[in-house]
């Protein structure tokens, strides 16, 4: 019996463990490429491009049997804009834009301020002139996303610490009762 409750606690912490350090591994991998494309951005160069469709569009994310689709708003967005005498599009404001849940207000409004034909300061890329945005800079989403990862990883190691330190502590006492 006490063998198999020391197993099931080791799979326990080894999910605990596994979950901690792959989680947060993760949320740095994807985040911390996102932060450095934003800090890279802030000196990317601007053209004067055009708004070539936006519109406010709902965007369901849960089905309920009672209401029906419930959700957010998101702007759609198409800019066209010309580098080195070739023409190029984009669809996004900021590295921040994607997944943010908007109210209809909040997105019909944001579209409104964007009308087709309107000329905007389009950032992109240098190296890659595909690469635009309208609003650059370091993404909110992306910073918060790397610190909790961050947290998950550091809470991951500091359970590794702890497991081998109380393994060596139980070891010790074992090595003792038997001298």
């Amino acid at each position: 019996m006490r063998v198999l409750q020391a197993a099931f606690i080791a799979l326990v912490l080894g999910l605990i463990l596994a979950t901690t350090l792959g989680g947060g591994g993760f949320l740095l991998v994807r985040n911390v490429p996102m932060i450095v494309e934003g800090w890279q951005s802030r000196s990317w160069p601007a053209v004067v491009g055009e708004v070539k469709k936006s519109e406010a569009l709902a965007k369901p994310i849960i089905i309920d049997s009672r209401r029906g689709a419930v959700g957010t708003h998101v702007v759609r967005l198409h800019y066209a804009f010309t580098v080195w005498g070739r023409t190029y599009t984009g669809t996004r404001q900021s590295l921040d834009d994607v997944g943010i849940i908007k109210s209809e207000e909040v997105a019909q409004r944001e579209a409104e301020s964007l009308p087709v034909g309107r000329p905007v300061p389009i950032f992109y890329d240098p190296r890659d002139p595909s690469r635009s945005l309208l609003k650059p800079g370091v993404p909110v989403s992306g910073v918060l996303g790397s610190l909790f990862g961050a947290m998950l990883v550091a809470t991951g190691m500091a359970l590794v610490a702890i497991g081998l330190h109380l393994h060596s502590y139980h070891a010790r006492r074992r090595r003792k009762r038997q001298a």
